[in-house]
């Protein structure tokens, strides 16, 4: 496998549910052309394109408008409903030796009525379960939500605005048991993109360009599980370990979701995620920062953009571009989401990535 590079990445701000600009091509454009200026490279220096459309069905598989100058660009596959698949295969494309320079974009066009792509009950009955055999409590739960919260009122795409206290998460309605409101992703819509390359251009006056050490696509019976084999083998594959990772994005929309993120990824044996939202572990000033960014609960479920809005979370860590978010001299970066096939089959997306 050959050596990719992540020359150029771009993202939009993500709107609240049944925004028009949500369904605004628009956003995909402007992704797109934020990656290439990112990379410093046009239209025409794209080999091919893997794209996540965030439906399912009837149009689904319907391209967003690029205009004129992206006209006739291959694709690698169909477009598919989930970001994390159309990231992975862009990375196999080039880590393969198929493409060498690989335009990946993710958009999510909401549109009122439109169902939530992720079941609610199925992960309110995992977290039931989970806190039954486990210390982890409301409080913990509550306690992740208000992290995301105040880093997402400083991330100027995140979806809401302001941060909220303990209280504030405790008080919203119950959306499925023990699940409340503000400790669960709104739908959302966006755009974003990055560009996978062979070579590192190592422009003048610019860092070498961040790498995937590692890029694992899994399905399973459950989430949780695949997580855990993806960890497994990426960090086996990365030649890394858990101990090396210095920020994550992980897949919070639930978050219950990313306690139980913290033991799939070994950040701490199984049953003792509570403990790290105890200690301060996963807040941007801890030891391994995990959603610096704020996360799903900050920018909203947006199921066709996300998993690749995560990755270029990190890439602006590992280069020192991430502002109020930035932490402390990140080398290494992980980002895991979860995701459902065609069928409603789990799936996980695991990426490792780091710098220089």
């Amino acid at each position: 496998m050959r050596e990719v590079y992540l020359v150029g990445v771009g993202a939009t701000e993500f709107g609240s549910f049944g925004q028009s600009a949500c369904a605004d091509d628009g956003l995909a454009r402007a992704a797109a052309e934020a990656a290439l200026a990112d990379a410093n490279l046009t239209p025409a220096d794209i080999s091919a394109a893997s794209i996540g459309t965030g439906r399912w069905g009837p149009g689904g598989d319907t391209l967003p408008e690029l205009g004129p100058a992206f006209d006739g660009l291959p694709l690698i596959a169909r477009p598919s409903a989930w970001a994390g698949r159309a990231l992975q295969l862009g990375w196999q494309a080039v880590a393969g030796g198929e493409h060498d320079v690989v335009l990946c974009l993710g958009i999510d066009r909401l549109a009122v009525g439109a169902a939530r792509p992720r079941p609610l009950r199925e992960y309110a009955r995992a977290v039931r379960q989970y806190m039954s055999t486990t210390g982890a409590t409301v409080d913990h739960l509550a306690q992740v939500a208000v992290k995301n919260h105040l880093r997402g009122a400083e991330n100027p795409r995140a979806l809401r605005a302001g941060p909220v206290d303990a209280g504030d998460v405790m008080e919203s309605e119950v959306v499925a048991w023990p699940l409340r409101r503000l400790m669960v992703a709104a739908p959302a819509g966006g755009a974003a993109a990055v560009v996978f390359s062979s070579q590192d251009p190592r422009r003048p006056a610019r860092r070498a360009a961040p790498h995937v050490r590692s890029s694992v696509l899994l399905a399973g019976s459950d989430v949780v599980g695949a997580s855990a084999r993806a960890a497994r083998l990426a960090y086996q594959s990365a030649g890394l370990g858990p101990e090396d990772v210095d920020v994550a994005e992980v897949d919070d929309l639930t978050s219950a979701g990313e306690v139980m993120a913290y033991e799939s990824l070994q950040f701490v044996p199984e049953g003792h995620g509570h403990e790290l939202v105890e200690s301060g572990f996963t807040a941007i000033d801890g030891v391994l920062p995990v959603n610096s960014s704020g996360g799903l609960l900050s920018h909203g479920d947006a199921f066709g953009a996300s998993s690749i809005a995560q990755v270029c979370e990190l890439v602006w860590q590992l280069r020192r571009e991430a502002g109020p978010c930035q932490v402390p001299k990140p080398r290494v970066g992980l980002a895991l989401s979860g995701g459902y096939g065609r069928g409603g089959i789990p799936l996980v997306s695991l990426m490792i990535v780091s710098s220089g």
